[in-house]
């Protein structure tokens, strides 16, 4: 694909995909793990991203290229971080994680993604 081109796109999906970070960020992180809206706006940005990642593929052969490892389903990651939140919260917290709840929230999906890779290497 002409470089051109691929700059066009780029910027084109840069311009889509900020706003729907920040919509992430910002609104539906406050919904819950499994809410129908979060989960469905997940996939159309996970959708999103598959077809810019097609689209920006370097034109190398295809045999030269690295296998691309598929992320572990969102609804997976957020279900085990809840369970870690939940387990978390049952011993006591200090410092910075006993007054930061979005920091708790932030450290057991980590952790949640974390150990989905673990099951899956081993």
């Amino acid at each position: 694909m002409n470089k051109t081109v691929q700059k066009a796109i780029r910027a084109e999906y840069t311009l889509l995909r900020t706003p729907l970070a920040v919509l992430d960020d910002r609104v539906l992180s406050r919904l819950g793990a499994h809410s129908l809206l979060r989960t469905t706006v997940g996939r159309a940005v996970a959708g999103l991203d598959a077809a810019a990642g097609r689209l920006l593929a370097d034109d190398r052969p295809a045999t030269a290229k690295a296998p691309v490892e598929q992320p572990p389903p969102v609804e997976e990651i957020q279900y085990l971080a809840e369970e870690l939140r939940t387990e978390q919260e049952q011993h006591d917290l200090k410092g910075e994680l006993a007054e930061d709840e979005e920091l708790r929230r932030v450290q057991a999906e980590l952790r949640a993604k974390h150990r989905l890779e673990e099951l899956e290497q081993g």
